[in-house]
């Protein structure tokens, strides 16, 4: 198969993954929003105590795993989770405040009037929303849990549309960090591909509009179940992990949470039709890196059309490969002038510059044959 893994890394870092800039701000966003709720929220509940650290970052954006949109109606999803004393959540009469009641008091205190729309109360979160009419429309989810103690134990509950739920808002963070970190002790650099692994899947999967799939959490329990050895050629170990998935995908279609292996699995049936469609197109992305390995299409234009149908790239693909072309005939160019150069009687100047002045540049001779004069070897 056509090495066409410097192309890929560059569109994972320019095209896939969120850049810096407007990471920080997305994060911006949501301190202001923490802050509001630092300054307000007490008003709605009496007695309440909270700080910075009753926040807990949530989801792709706390695990780097975030991508970029490429749709307009698509949006980023910033996760936090706020964790309350349960023995706080009291009304004004000293009776306990339900979840339905909790949401309700913080998505009141988020309220503002410099937003378009106002926060709302969700099954499990309360939401946020920012920019919907361009590129750069987001929201902002809070999900509000109660923590207390029994015995040493702490346990803490989701405020859900069914009430309080065991949950812990630490738990996949801690999963995921330190499995990136025993990934890379077992083989050096295994963990950070998991991440970029679990990137390029996820722009596959948003890469089309009428696609339907498991979302960002089932794709990345998915990939670490999958993950294949590290390899140099991530365009290579793509592939390998795609077969993985497609095997994993025939044998069962349920979703684990690996995460929480005690808790119910993330799929809701044993065929979920999104989870079908993902082996559908991981299928059809196979059958296009196979035609890869016809003898004749080892090349550029082959490789480039197979991965722009699985990434949908925008053209990125194709101004690489013109570029690099621009590029290689350029260079090409500057070698044939300065043989032109050189073969016309050129000198070299004592900054080393081939030209008119200088010290001419004398003909060559190779294997030895500088060694040699009329008379016989040099003494």
């Amino acid at each position: 198969m056509f090495d066409y893994s410097e192309r890929i890394e560059k569109f994972r870092k320019e095209k896939v993954r969120l850049s810096t800039t407007f990471l920080q701000k997305l994060l911006a966003h949501r301190q202001a929003n923490r802050d509001r709720l630092i300054a307000r929220l007490p008003d709605y509940i009496p007695g309440l105590t909270i700080n910075d650290s009753n926040f807990k970052p949530q989801g792709s954006v706390a695990v780097r795993l975030v991508i970029q949109t490429r749709f307009e109606e698509q949006e980023y999803d910033i996760d936090d989770g706020l964790v309350l004393a349960e023995n706080e959540l009291i009304d004004e009469y000293g009776n306990a405040l339900s979840a339905d009641e909790v949401k309700r008091r913080v998505c009141a205190a988020l309220q503002d009037d410099r937003f378009l729309k106002q926060p709302e109360v969700h099954h499990n979160c309360v939401r946020v929303f920012y920019s919907e009419t361009d590129e750069e429309k987001h929201h902002v989810d809070f999900a509000v849990y109660r923590r207390f103690f029994v015995g040493d134990e702490k346990i803490r509950e989701l405020a859900s549309e069914s009430g309080w739920n065991p949950s812990d808002p630490t738990q996949v963070n801690y999963w995921f960090d330190n499995l990136v970190e025993d990934r890379n002790r077992e083989d050096a650099d295994r963990g950070t591909q998991l991440r970029h692994l679990i990137q390029l899947l996820k722009r596959f999967c948003r890469s089309r509009r009428d696609w339907d799939m498991p979302n960002g959490m089932k794709l990345a329990m998915l990939v670490a179940e999958c993950q294949p050895a590290y390899g140099g050629r991530i365009d290579e170990v793509l592939r390998t992990l795609l077969e993985s998935l497609d095997a994993r995908l025939t044998d069962s279609k349920v979703i684990r949470n690996l995460a929480h292996p005690d808790q119910p699995e993330l799929t809701r049936t044993k065929a979920d039709q999104n989870v079908i469609d993902l082996q559908n197109q991981i299928s059809h992305a196979l059958d296009q890196l196979k035609k890869l390995d016809s003898s004749d299409a080892k090349n550029t234009e082959s490789a480039r059309a197979a991965w722009d149908w699985i990434f949908q790239s925008d053209g990125f693909f194709a101004e690489f490969d013109a570029e690099r072309d621009a590029e290689i005939k350029e260079k090409k160019q500057a070698l044939l002038e300065k043989a032109a150069l050189v073969g016309a009687g050129a000198r070299t100047s004592p900054a080393g510059v081939l030209g008119t002045f200088g010290v001419q540049n004398l003909s060559h001779r190779f294997y030895g044959a500088a060694h040699f004069d009329s008379e016989g070897p040099r003494r």
